[in-house]
């Protein structure tokens, strides 16, 4: 009996000692009033999940695992609510969709999260409108960032935040600032309609103060990416040649200039910014070239595994290779239209891939409508594709009528979906193709209206 109850003593205070697990994740919580979508997601550097909403309860929760604390944003139907999350602390958001500056928080950082509201009310009696912000002269730019960053700077240092947390912050105002900075000499001219317009002489400089290789405060600030993404591509365009690949010397232009790991692979791979692979692939002249210096220069191998995938689907629309087809694609008048109807004229067909959303496409819409009618005559046909979404349609036909848009103007049945857009591996706009008579590729990426004797010269060799 003694030794059962010895025995049972030993048991119990085995179990007693056995640790338990040490928590790995957060769960984010909360509830919203007014709210009809269903679209909920987390994001942030490197991270993107999608959150349920039980549009019945009107309340969210999901277990989050995260790489690192940081700065994330909750979009709620793409309208975004900025947070401070660390790996294992919850937190809860209470509010109405239709007051978004009146938000709840609990948990742990409740009180950075708070900041944050407070941080975005002085943002909109301080400067409102980034657009009008850009617009004012020089001396009331410069009068009016400044006074915006000491009201930021002051909330910070008096809102009784962590120091950790405050110390990052600090930072984040001082490239907020910077690329307030960074961006007036190149949207003010466009904004007030004066191409000639510099800055004086006195402006602040901003690319002396940027350093190419933070990594940790690449990974905290939004403004520190859109200033050095700014630097890169200024200096890939410094060391173009009127004949230069853009995507190719944007990669050899992160390698030789950015050493951080971290800011080197997301510069070379992340989708939104021009040059970076998974866009930068499709468009440049020489995909074999363009993927074995991506596989040099990257470190992340599921970068690696992501462009190796685009680059094998980009041969079946190798020079030469027969192109995909398109079925049926809506007309502006109304009717059908598929590849075979135009290559049956026995013409050279050039593709312009668009959406009325597309600066760059308008951009070329004059250039091209001079083109259609210099080569009218000509074995050549011009097709205009719009990849807009299905509810844009109107605005698409509105679009061709204001524009007086000619050649063939057709619409893609399912956006970036389609699935000839898709077999091009369209990645961004605009994107011009030109086929020949047989329905082979001449090129996928063809140059554009804007390209003037580039494209002219292409037209002469293939006898148009």
């Amino acid at each position: 009996m003694k030794k059962l109850v010895l025995l049972a003593l030993i048991g119990g205070i085995i179990l007693s000692c056995k640790k338990e697990p040490v928590k790995d994740y957060l769960v984010i919580s909360g509830s919203i009033d007014n709210f009809k979508k269903r679209d909920v997601k987390l994001q942030g550097f490197g991270f993107e999940k999608k959150i349920k909403f039980d549009k019945k309860n009107k309340t969210f929760i999901d277990t989050i695992k995260i790489d690192r604390e940081g700065y994330y944003k909750l979009i709620v139907n793409k309208k975004p609510i900025n947070l401070y999350l660390t790996k294992t602390e919850d937190t809860k958001l209470l509010f109405d969709y239709k007051k978004l500056d009146a938000i709840n928080f609990e948990g742990t950082n409740a009180a950075i999260n708070n900041y944050f509201i407070k941080k975005g009310k002085v943002f909109t009696s301080e400067i409102g409108n980034l657009r009008k912000l850009l617009a004012l002269d020089e001396e009331a730019f410069l009068e009016k960032v400044d006074t915006y960053k000491n009201s930021l700077t002051d909330l910070a240092m008096g809102s009784q935040l962590p120091e950790s947390f405050l110390k990052k912050e600090i930072k984040n105002i001082e490239y907020e600032y910077l690329r307030d900075l960074y961006q007036y000499p190149v949207y003010h001219p466009i904004l007030i309609g004066d191409d000639e317009f510099v800055v004086s002489e006195n402006f602040p400089s901003v690319s002396d103060k940027i350093s190419y290789n933070n990594g940790e405060d690449y990974i905290n600030s939004a403004y520190y990416r859109e200033i050095l993404v700014g630097e890169i591509s200024k200096k890939t365009n410094s060391k173009l040649t009127d004949t230069g690949d853009f995507f190719l010397t944007y990669i050899e232009t992160v390698h030789n200039e950015v050493s951080d790991s971290i800011t080197k692979n997301d510069l070379l791979f992340n989708e939104k910014y021009k040059g970076s692979a998974q866009a930068g692939i499709t468009y440049t002249e020489d995909p074999e070239v363009y993927y074995n210096k991506f596989l040099k220069y990257s470190s992340n191998q599921s970068h690696k595994d992501r462009i190796g995938e685009i680059y094998n689907s980009l041969k079946i629309t190798a020079k030469g290779k027969p192109s995909p087809k398109f079925d049926n694609y809506e007309n502006y008048d109304g009717t059908k239209t598929s590849l075979d109807d135009l290559l049956g004229k026995g013409k050279y067909v050039y593709i312009d891939v668009w959406a009325t959303w597309c600066g760059f496409c308008k951009r070329e819409t004059p250039l091209l409508k001079r083109l259609e009618m210099q080569y009218h005559d000509k074995n050549i046909e011009f097709v205009s594709i719009s990849v807009d979404n299905i509810n844009a349609k109107e605005k698409w036909k509105q679009t061709i009528d204001q524009k007086e848009m000619g050649g063939v103007q057709l619409f893609a049945d399912k956006s970036f979906g389609s699935e000839f857009i898709k077999k091009y591996a369209i990645k961004g706009l605009p994107r011009f193709i030109m086929i020949d008579p047989d329905g082979n590729i001449v090129s996928r990426n063809a140059p554009r209206p804007s390209a003037g004797e580039k494209l002219l010269n292409m037209f002469e060799e293939l006898g148009i």
